[in-house]
């Protein structure tokens, strides 16, 4: 693997790239709907940052970072993903790597995701470079669209110690519903 990373923000021009990607990476969600266009539409999101990953100058993956109004601090990692071809390689560190870094170039304080119980790969990733790991089970934010269970990550990016997010809602029930 070569040291040659870039992102690129999605934007217009180069949406359906990060479409086609978006949905190869995440082959189980509707593909005709656009959820990267969808999701910057989203009331309670504060900031939404997505990009197309590049290395060498090849499209591989997407990533981004956003937050809640209600949760300043904290950045969310959004849509990231390395496409199958290119797993395996050390991309996907070095992808969440430089997402985290940008989460400090924008002077977040936490950096936060959160995932399925079936992704077991990225469980791995998310855990080698120790972020604490902690079940979602907010009964105020669950429904028939989301039957497994839910993992949010978390991650100081100063020299505090990193607090639980202890349930809080994050939205799920309503973004499932305005995509069903």
């Amino acid at each position: 693997m070569k040291n040659n990373i870039s992102f690129v923000k999605i934007n217009k021009d180069n949406l359906k790239i990060a479409c086609r990607i978006q949905n190869k990476i995440f082959p189980d969600e509707d593909g005709s709907m656009n959820y990267i266009e969808q999701i910057n539409k989203d009331p309670y999101r504060k900031e939404q940052d997505y990009y197309l990953v590049y290395a060498n100058n090849i499209p591989i993956g997407i990533t981004g970072i956003y937050s809640y109004h209600e949760y300043p601090d904290d950045a969310w990692l959004g849509w990231f993903g390395i496409l199958n071809e290119y797993r395996n390689q050390g991309y996907g560190t070095k992808v969440l790597n430089q997402t985290i870094k940008l989460a400090k170039e924008k002077n977040y304080t936490k950096f936060r995701l959160y995932t399925d119980e079936y992704a077991h790969e990225a469980h791995r990733l998310y855990e080698s470079i120790n972020m604490q790991k902690e079940l979602y089970d907010n009964p105020d934010d669950k429904d028939k669209y989301i039957p497994a269970k839910i993992y949010i990550y978390s991650l100081s990016l100063t020299d505090k110690p990193i607090d639980k997010w202890n349930n809080k809602n994050i939205g799920l029930k309503e973004q499932s519903e305005k995509e069903h």
